[in-house]
């Protein structure tokens, strides 16, 4: 199971939530996971066109990165939008997928009292993707 964990500290971060934020010009994320680069790679499709956004393993918003098979999967954004709320009030981010591509996203977040809570937000992948090459 590829787990990727990633802090919230990096204006790196802001692209994240732009992307999930702009769901209306964009209709698929596509999350890859690999032991190889590019290791954790967030790419968007839509009308708009395309973007890639790549995050190598021993980058600063990296806590932990465990991936031992090259894993692509596909989400329709809009079952991903409600989940930008969370998102952009949280310190840490875990990331992570099974074998069958379903997404499990678990925020930190401090409320003003300095508590920490967790919100969990899952997804199941909108269809298979095939590997280049195969």
């Amino acid at each position: 199971m590829p787990l990727s964990t990633q802090s919230q500290t990096d204006d790196e971060f802001y692209v994240l939530v732009a992307t999930l934020d702009n769901a209306r010009n964009f209709e698929v994320l596509q999350i890859t996971m690999s032991p190889n680069q590019p290791y954790f790679r967030l790419s968007t499709f839509g009308n708009s066109g395309n973007a890639h956004y790549d995050y190598p393993k021993d980058s600063d918003m990296m806590e932990l990165f465990q991936c031992t098979k090259t894993q692509m999967n596909r989400y329709k954004m809009t079952l991903l939008k409600p989940s930008t709320k969370a998102l952009a009030l949280s310190c840490k981010v875990s990331v992570r997928t099974d074998s069958r591509g379903f997404l499990s996203l678990q925020y930190l977040v401090r409320n003003d009292d300095g508590q920490i809570c967790f919100v969990e937000y899952y997804c199941c992948p909108d269809e298979e993707v095939e590997e280049e090459g195969s």
